[in-house]
């Protein structure tokens, strides 16, 4: 394949992927064996190439390694939806992920031996040291400059991932064994922190943007099966103002 800076893509919904497929011109597929299907083609002029992640770290971090490597994914960005974890929050409001952490990343009983005073925090990696993973201060300022479709919020904060499906009982209760310890997170999915960390390690520009499915209130369940067309249809006019603005750079 001939190497072409694109944009990546990732999206965490099926209703994104297909907002992705009725949008981006010149599709051609590649599958990559059993689970991903990774499209190239043009969005407003720009090369991009998307594809589902699939659900938690593990699945989403190997997709965007493979966008890197075989695609030539040269930035990412990565859609789909969170709970929020603050109390004046409402289900739509949009939130571009100023920095990610892995709230399940805990090795805060581990003392390195070459190193006995050092203590590791919640999220922090071992030997690394990497915690926090900062957006794209250029994709984050795109984001936040997107033209918005009707009342739709779009604000900015801290995101926390991690591999539980989190209902509202377990958000509250975490309050004080996780959010307090870490900053505050906005609100807690399932992917980005190993979307983050695989772009850090490849020094790829980064951004997530997640629709709050769900509140501090009702039924996490519920409310998540009824709002992902709208997340959907609300989060692409941020990705297509990025894909339309943002300027490829080639790899060094």
């Amino acid at each position: 394949m001939t190497s072409v800076p694109r944009l990546g893509l990732l999206a965490a919904m099926p209703e994104e992927v297909k907002k992705l497929e009725a949008n981006v011109q010149g599709q051609q597929q590649h599958k990559r064996g059993a689970v991903f299907t990774f499209t190239t083609g043009t969005l407003h002029g720009k090369p991009v190439v998307f594809a589902a992640a699939g659900v938690g770290m593990v699945f989403a971090g190997s997709a965007a390694t493979t966008m890197i490597n075989e695609f030539d994914a040269v930035a990412i960005v990565f859609t789909g939806v969170a709970g929020g974890l603050l109390v004046d929050q409402s289900i739509g409001d949009i939130y571009a992920g100023s920095d990610v952490v892995n709230y399940e990343m805990d090795a805060r009983a581990f003392t390195a031996p070459w190193e006995p005073d050092y203590k590791y925090q919640l999220g922090e990696i071992p030997f690394m040291k990497w915690r926090f993973y900062e957006a794209d201060p250029t994709l984050l300022g795109l984001a936040m400059a997107a033209p918005l479709p009707g009342a739709v919020v779009l604000k900015s904060g801290r995101l926390a991932s991690g591999s539980i499906f989190l209902d509202v009982a377990a958000k509250k209760a975490m309050a004080a064994t996780h959010w307090g310890t870490l900053g505050s997170p906005v609100a807690a999915e399932m992917e980005n922190a190993g979307v983050a960390q695989i772009c850090k390690a490849y020094s790829v520009p980064y951004l997530s943007l997640r629709a709050l499915s769900d509140a501090l209130s009702g039924d996490a369940n519920e409310d998540f099966g009824q709002f992902c067309q709208q997340a959907a249809d609300n989060v692409f006019p941020i990705v297509a103002h990025i894909a339309k603005t943002y300027e490829l750079q080639p790899k060094q």
